[in-house]
Parts: C-alpha cells; sequence; structure tokens
C-alpha cells in the first residue's frame, strides 16, 4: 500500500487529501496479528527488501502487507532507491531536485570504473529525507517524467 506521492500540479494538494496509512495498519492491526518483518518474501528466497516499504506479515499466513509512507512516517533513512529518467538525468530522491546527468557520459563512452565513480558521487548527492510536508511545491517534476 502506498500513501499519495505529492508530486506534479495534482500531488501538490495530496497532503490535505490523503490517507494516513498509519489509521490503516492500525485498523488491520485490531483485526490481524501483524508481525514486522525485513520484506514481504523472507519465506520465498526471493531477494531481501531495503526500500522504502515496512512490512508486516500476518501472523499465521504467508501473507504479508507493504506501506510505503511518504506523507506519515518518513522511511528516508532506509531507502535505497534512485530513477533514471528517459533522459539520462539520475535523480535521487523523489521529493528533492537532486540529480545527477549521466546522458552526456554514457555517450562519451565513459570507462566502466569512471562510470563507477560517477554513480558513487551521485549516490553521494541523496538527501537525508524529503520535504513533501514542509514544501509541497518543492518539487514540480511529474512521476511519468521522472521514471515512475
Amino acid at each position: 500500500m502506498i500513501e499519495t506521492m505529492p508530486m506534479g500540479d495534482t500531488g501538490r494538494n495530496a497532503i490535505d487529501h490523503y490517507l494516513d496509512l498509519q489509521l490503516v495498519k492500525k485498523e488491520l492491526a485490531s483485526r490481524f496479528n501483524l508481525i514486522p518483518t525485513i520484506d514481504g518474501s523472507i519465506d520465498s528466497g526471493l531477494i531481501h527488501g531495503g526500500g522504502p516499504a515496512r512490512y508486516m506479515r500476518v501472523a499465521g499466513t504467508d501473507t504479508h502487507i507493504g506501506f510505503i509512507t511518504p506523507i506519515s512516517q518518513h522511511f528516508c533513512e532506509s531507502c535505497n532507491r534512485v530513477r533514471l529518467s528517459v533522459d539520462g538525468t539520475l535523480y535521487m530522491c523523489l521529493g528533492q531536485e537532486h540529480n545527477f546527468p549521466l546522458r552526456d557520459l554514457l555517450r562519451k563512452g565513459i570507462p566502466d570504473d569512471e562510470l563507477k565513480a560517477a554513480l558513487v558521487a551521485a549516490i553521494g548527492l541523496k538527501p537525508e529525507r524529503h520535504e513533501f510536508t514542509e514544501k509541497p511545491g518543492q518539487v514540480i517534476r511529474f512521476m511519468s517524467m521522472t521514471g515512475g
């Protein structure tokens, strides 16, 4: 489950009109025994998460529910995601403008070791947190332009 991402013109007012997933989690917990897990696939052998979702397993079942909560509960400290746009720009955070242009480097045939160094430098630009609630109009980019 994901709360709205306040992106673009339509998302600017999302903070005033979204469903807080903490309420959903509380309602589910009143009906089911929810156990925090590392990801939604511990028993299936899939690679563990580490991204923005926080997973809960319904006790006694194989059912896992992931909660992505950009507004009600920051997940920034555990986010390992970046987005590559169609124009070759690597965005470090959906809620910030930090980016790194890769297209020109790739077109010039950058060697693998230099590309790796560029990617490490780009990841170093990843901000500590987004500012969706503090600066709701900060990012006007649409998700489709960002790679999502």
